[in-house]
């Protein structure tokens, strides 16, 4: 490569970073959609009621993003203004740290990953730049960045202890809401306890084994080979139990799951997902997978984007929580969005009512919709976390 060409690389590369700021909100607001076609109004009686439960969704990509989510944005869709007008309770927060080249559900490969490039353009420490758990601690660090500066609107859960104290504490106070820390994509464990280990410290319960691609504890659904677990993936799901971390199997191969429910000790969750049996494509579980996460005791979260669910909105979306009550349970059955994961939804977190209605609408009892909305979540939180954080 010649000097001239150097030089220029480098100049490309200044205007680049430098005018960022200018065109990522933009790129942003165009993959983290709100589906205007959807006009909902809610009724005063679903309001009402909506603002009794105690809601959980189980999977936001909102950290990797360059913007302040203690101010509420026109563009996406989680901040923490907006979680709080939507009655969201307790949001998890995933962090994605390997994203491949204009991925899809059916098959990607590790080798043009552009993470560090996104890291790079959304002016992320340098650091960032190159190192997958680097970019995992950095989202993890915002998260808390956010707690420290909320003026205590906002904390991150970290035992069942303290879940439970935020329960009661949302029974005195609206204006509030609450994360938790999960890791999409075990790209970043080498070290198998050291690594795990180091994810507890910094806060992480959920650990999600596959992402958009394979990697070296199991498979993808989406990618290369779609393994089940490696060796290096069993000595992985024995540590992350013993700390009382939870295992999400979203974007697992089927291999992977088969794996992983062959030898888990504890229930998993799959934290955003659809269902075959109401859309068949390759991102979704089949009945006997569903049926198997269920047996363990599992949990399901629905998720709201086209790719899950179907085209027709909040209708879309019970139609597939109703599915999977009618299949293995209502107890199994949570909200798992993907709100801010480079899709488009029917709604932001402002819009959570609109799933109340549509669940009164299609005769769900108010005892089967609280337990949807988030019941089934605490539950399932308050059994699985560690008590108390050593």
């Amino acid at each position: 490569m010649g000097q001239m060409t150097v030089i220029a690389i480098i100049i490309l590369l200044v205007i680049i970073y430098s005018s960022a700021p200018l065109y990522i909100p933009f790129i942003e607001n165009k993959i983290n959609k709100i589906n205007k076609k959807f006009d909902y109004r809610a009724s005063k009686d679903a309001r009402d009621f909506h603002s009794t439960l105690f809601i959980i969704d189980l999977h936001a990509d909102s950290l990797f993003s360059c913007r302040s989510l203690l101010q509420s944005n026109s563009r996406c869709h989680v901040d923490i203004p907006r979680l709080i007008k939507g009655n969201v309770k307790l949001q998890v927060f995933a962090t994605p740290t390997l994203i491949p080249f204009n991925p899809n559900i059916e098959r990607n490969t590790k080798k043009f990953a552009i993470s560090g490039f996104l890291a790079f353009m959304m002016h992320w420490p340098i650091n960032t730049w190159y190192s997958k758990k680097n970019r995992a601690l950095y989202q993890s660090n915002k998260l808390h960045e956010i707690q420290l500066k909320s003026k205590n609107t906002f904390e991150i859960i970290k035992t069942s202890n303290q879940l439970e104290n935020y329960f009661k504490r949302c029974r005195a106070e609206t204006n509030i809401t609450a994360g938790l820390l999960a890791l999409e994509g075990a790209y970043i464990i080498d070290n198998i306890n050291d690594d795990i280990d180091e994810l507890y410290n910094q806060g992480f319960r959920i650990i999600g084994i596959a992402h958009l691609t394979d990697c070296n504890l199991g498979g993808s659904v989406h990618g290369v080979e779609k393994g089940g677990l490696t060796e290096s993936g069993r000595k992985a799901i024995k540590r992350i139990e013993e700390l009382n971390m939870i295992i999400d199997l979203a974007h697992a191969s089927s291999k992977l799951i088969e794996d992983v429910l062959r030898i888990c000790s504890r229930p998993v969750i799959v934290s955003h997902t659809g269902v075959k049996g109401c859309l068949n494509n390759n991102r979704n579980l089949s009945d006997q997978q569903i049926k198997k996460i269920a047996d363990k005791g599992g949990l399901i979260g629905i998720g709201f984007w086209e790719t899950a669910v179907g085209i027709n909105g909040v209708e879309s979306i019970v139609n597939c929580i109703k599915y999977v009550s009618d299949l293995v349970g209502v107890e199994h059955v949570a909200l798992g969005s993907d709100f801010d994961g480079a899709v488009t939804t029917p709604f932001d977190a402002t819009g959570m009512v609109h799933i109340t209605e549509e669940l009164l609408e299609q005769g769900f009892s108010k005892k089967n919709i609280r337990m949807i909305m988030g019941e089934n979540a605490l539950n399932f939180l308050l059994n699985a976390l560690p008590k108390e954080f050593n």
